[in-house]
């Protein structure tokens, strides 16, 4: 697969009106590869048709950590470590009906697959979070599996390494922190992600001001990321 400034420029369109805000924080930007990671799981879930055979939150979570690993290996510890202080920063707890873990569960859910897939390389991020003992046991022990699995799915849509990307697109508003993200180091291992995947069509990202988190929209094969969203990681990551 191809990758230009040409290529690039499809995630980072000119902003019509320059403004100024504090740049973002590195672990802010690590967490937010993650979070669209996780979009991209729900993506490929619609997209592919492929059945859900389990709570599709969590299976998001778990394609998130296993294709970071695969797509960005030399960054996927920070990018796990970044985004599991986040989960622990808010620290929700589930309710009983919830289709989300707690967010205890979902950072340690992370820290332990990374850690199983790659033990040797990831033995600092496990000893950071307290992973030791029998728990790192059952880590070295599932995450493989999970691993090979999530491998197998993606094989089936991989973008030729010859393929010129087109189904990879981008949307800022014209806000501060829009233009934070447009110009921040993140849109490049972003893309990185996106055009991995031989998309049957165009999949946008968009940075804009709305109430929530993130989330899939498959009517307009749409991944949003409200900026509320992007302040709270900065807010918990940025100092």
């Amino acid at each position: 697969m191809r990758f230009s400034a040409a290529c690039l420029a499809m995630l980072l369109p000119c902003l019509a009106h320059s403004q100024t805000t504090a740049p973002l924080s590195q672990a802010t930007q690590d967490a937010l590869l993650h979070v669209l990671a996780h979009e991209m799981g729900h993506a490929i879930l619609r997209e592919f048709d492929l059945p859900i055979l389990g709570p599709e939150e969590d299976i998001a979570d778990d394609f998130a950590t296993v294709y970071i690993h695969m797509m960005l290996p030399e960054r996927a510890g920070a990018i796990i470590a970044a985004r599991a202080q986040q989960n622990m920063a808010d620290a929700q707890t589930a309710g009983m009906f919830s289709e989300y873990r707690s967010d205890i569960q979902r950072a340690g859910r992370s820290v332990c697959l990374l850690y199983g897939l790659d033990p040797e390389r990831h033995a600092d991020l496990a000893r950071s979070f307290g992973l030791d003992g029998d728990a790192a046991e059952d880590c070295r022990d599932f995450a493989p599996e999970v691993g090979r699995s999530w491998r197998r799915v993606v094989s089936a849509y991989p973008m030729p390494d010859s393929a010129r990307v087109t189904e990879v697109g981008s949307y800022f508003a014209q806000t501060p922190i829009a233009a934070a993200v447009a110009e921040s180091g993140l849109m490049e291992p972003a893309y990185r992600l996106l055009a991995g995947i031989d998309w049957h069509s165009r999949i946008t990202v968009a940075i804009e001001p709305c109430d929530g988190a993130s989330f899939w929209s498959r009517n307009g094969r749409r991944i949003t990321i409200c900026e509320t969203y992007i302040k709270r990681f900065e807010d918990q990551l940025g100092g």
